[in-house]
Formats: structure tokens, sequence, C-alpha cells
């Protein structure tokens, strides 16, 4: 058996690369095509999903797709009642489109390889993704509190409870979409990291074992399971962070 440190130049010679996308520029700009790809593939499925619910959705007895959307609604309008109230009912469409579209883009890790680009894999380990995931909640989070509060109150807010206080509450209100994007970005992106790494142990073949690439089979079908529960982890706090984010801007000084 070959002493570890000999095998170790075969596995570096895996070049393990994490965050390549195949690209073009456009008008000047840089567009991630793999992204914008499986993104796409992901807005197909959810409005697929959506106009089958549609179409099949009954009052008589449920079929279990329909039943599984209503459990999620009405999961999501007790989040936004308990912590809003009614008058954060604007808000459920928005965190239920948000969960939905986001499980399925981080489901996409099933069908990654670890190859040096992915054919498929999810859009959410793109940080330009998930910035814009959190521009699409923070811009509205705004402009609600400005509605709520009127923009007196929404310019005052940031000297409360008191005036020196302002940098802080600058830089909290600035940290929250870049926070939220990171944390999305970041379990996605440590995902494919995991599966490349465990991709290149076919070229380590677990220190030269004949069942070495049936090790890395096991190995990576059972990540890609515990992958997608971290997916949906994932999707539920992405939704369940913007309905608190509403929360705070819609909390008026009395409420």
């Amino acid at each position: 058996m070959s002493h570890p440190a000999a095998v170790m130049p075969k596995l570096l010679a895996a070049n393990i690369t994490v965050g390549n996308h195949v690209q073009t520029k456009i008008g000047g700009l840089t567009f991630n095509l793999d992204t914008l790809w499986a993104t796409g593939v992901a807005m197909i499925i959810v409005i697929g999903l959506g106009i089958h619910v549609r179409r099949r959705a009954t009052s008589g007895v449920p079929g279990k797709l329909q039943l599984a959307w209503e459990m999620g609604v009405a999961a999501i309008r007790q989040q936004v009642e308990g912590s809003i109230g009614p008058r954060g009912a604007a808000v459920v469409p928005l965190a239920l489109a948000l969960f939905v579209f986001i499980l399925v883009a981080n489901w996409l890790t099933t069908f990654e390889s670890g190859a040096h680009f992915e054919a498929l894999g999810p859009p959410a380990a793109d940080i330009n993704f998930t910035l814009a995931l959190a521009i699409i909640v923070i811009v509205p989070v705004h402009i609600a509190s400005i509605r709520t509060r009127g923009l007196r109150g929404y310019i005052r807010h940031y000297f409360t409870p008191y005036k020196f206080l302002f940098p802080i509450n600058l830089v909290e209100e600035v940290a929250k979409p870049i926070t939220l994007a990171l944390r999305l970005f970041g379990n996605l992106l440590s995902s494919v990291l995991m599966v490349a790494l465990i991709a290149a142990l076919g070229v380590w073949t677990v220190a030269h074992l004949p069942i070495g690439d049936v090790s890395t089979f096991v190995l990576e079908t059972v990540w890609k399971l515990f992958d997608l529960l971290i997916g949906a982890i994932q999707a539920f706090i992405f939704a369940l962070l913007t309905i608190l984010y509403f929360d705070s801007a819609m909390r008026t000084e009395g409420h």
C-alpha cells in the first residue's frame, strides 16, 4: 500500500475548483451563463408546479401536492400573523414564493458531479444570485417601512432610541441584505466544494483500495441526501428572515 504522502500529488492533480462559471460579456457586463441557465430551470419548475396545483385544485378532498401547498401557505400565514399581524397579509405571497423558489434552486445540488463547470449546479452558489434575492427582499422592506411610519418616522427610526446611535443603526440596515445573501451563498458554495472534494476521492481512490470508486459513490450519495436537507433549511431561514425584516420595518413606536 502506498504511503499517503505519495498519493497526495494525485489528489492535488484533481484540480479542485469551485466558483468558476461559464461567462459571456454583453454591453460591457459579464453574465454567468450557468447561473442564468440553472435559475431559468428553477423558474420553469416552480411555474410548472404552480400551474399544476392550480389546475388540480379542488374544494373537496385535496391531492397530495395541493395538501402540501396548503400546509405551506398555512405555516407561512401563521408565522406572519404571529409576528406582524393582519397588516402583514401582503408578505405571505412573497415569503412563500421565495421559499419554494429557493428550495427548488437549492435542490439542484442533486445534479452536481464535481466537474469544473456544472451543467446544472445550484444558482445560490453564485453570490450574484443571492444578492439579487436580497435586493428583492430589502427594497420592499424599506418601502413598507416608509408606508407604515411615514417618511419622517422612517428617517427618525435611524436615530432611535438615541441620536448618537445613528451610525450603528445605519450599518445594521446596510448589513441586512449583505448577511442575507452571504448566509445562503456560503452554505451552497460549501456544498459544491464538498461534492468536488468527494469527487476528487476518485483520483485518490481512498488510499488505493479496490473499492475506492464505490466508496466515493456512496459518500457522494449520502452527502447529497444530507445536502437536500440543508437546502430546505436554508430556504426556510431565508423566508423566515424575510418575515422578520418586514416585522421590524412595519413596527411602529406603539406596537
